[in-house]
């Protein structure tokens, strides 16, 4: 009986690991000079390379590029990318994970703001409007662009991690955050917890705490404050964390496409490897849980947990070499 039981589990969780598949939409924006235009779309091209080692389908990758030599491209205007939005909704599935980045230019425009593309720019609002239409799916957006502070109030909500390079529409210097954020993901520094994969709030962390030491190293003042909202409150967090009010989904939300029987893992490795995510998440939550209870006890659990973890995690190296 165990041995059954033991098997539907083994199918059940290589079915979940296959239906679970990300989505991403990379837009690069007007330069408005050759030397903008060269450094946004060298960052685009440089995210989609980071996605496609970390597992996403190239069919799962859409590249908008404003202003472009290459065919292989498509023009990053207003149409374009409400079109591109659309695509993805009605190919990824209700369990499917969307990453929208914008790479470029920003201005305010009142309360709000916009994203400078040919033509008409688009706003916050009709960004918001168009990712609405994906549901309840999990949903990422970064958008590094100057005065983007105001995309975080209309693009928070539930199950959404919303990332701006500046903390207002009035900090209207391009933004370094962009070069970080994206190096981030190819950068073996960026990986604090060493589980060899990047999450959205260990990018979010690198590219900050780089910006900062940029504008030192300059002797400038700092003139863009990311922010990170991701418990849909639209506020926004300057230095958020897995403790923290924002910070906790963005903690356990990676670029990496989850291993899969898609991508030929078995299905005793996907059960081990999300066994592994549940052994973290239960040792986060057992920290955050650490001032109500006896010492001894924290202790004692902690041990436990770590060892499990660390027998699981030798196991998981010797069935992938």
């Amino acid at each position: 009986m165990k041995t059954v039981v033991a098997a539907c589990l083994l199918l059940l969780a290589s079915q979940n690991a296959l239906a679970l598949q990300h989505h991403l939409l990379i837009v690069s924006g007007i330069g408005g000079t050759e030397a903008y235009r060269q450094q946004f779309t060298s960052q685009a091209e440089t995210l989609m390379q980071a996605a496609l080692d970390a597992g996403i389908a190239r069919n799962n990758v859409l590249m908008l590029v404003a202003e472009s030599d290459s065919a292989n491209h498509r023009p990053a205007d207003k149409q374009s990318l409400l079109q591109a939005v659309r695509e993805i909704g009605t190919r990824a599935g209700i369990e499917d994970r969307v990453f929208v980045i914008l790479i470029g230019h920003g201005n305010a425009r009142g309360d709000s703001a916009l994203f400078n593309l040919p033509g008409p720019d688009i706003s916050a609002d009709e960004l918001g409007a168009a990712l609405d239409l994906l549901g309840d799916r999990q949903l990422v957006v970064v958008n590094t662009a100057s005065a983007s502070g105001p995309f975080i109030k209309r693009l928070a909500a539930g199950n959404r991690i919303v990332i701006t390079a500046t903390a207002s529409g009035q900090e209207l210097h391009a933004p370094l955050f962009a070069d970080f954020f994206v190096s981030a993901f190819a950068t073996a520094g960026a990986d604090r917890d060493k589980d060899e994969r990047i999450s959205m709030l260990e990018a979010f962390d690198f590219a900050r705490l780089e910006v900062q030491r940029s504008y030192d190293s300059d002797k400038r003042l700092l003139t863009e404050h990311a922010l990170l909202d991701d418990n849909g409150d639209g506020e926004g967090s300057l230095e958020p964390g897995e403790y923290e009010v924002d910070g906790k989904l963005a903690d356990r939300v990676y670029l990496q496409q989850p291993r899969s029987a898609a991508t030929g893992a078995s299905s005793k490795l996907v059960a081990m490897l999300q066994r592994k995510q549940q052994l973290e998440q239960s040792i986060r939550d057992l920290k955050r849980q650490r001032g109500n209870m006896e010492r001894s006890s924290y202790y004692d659990r902690l041990e436990t947990l770590l060892i499990d973890l660390a027998l699981l995690s030798r196991e998981i190296r010797a069935g992938d070499s």
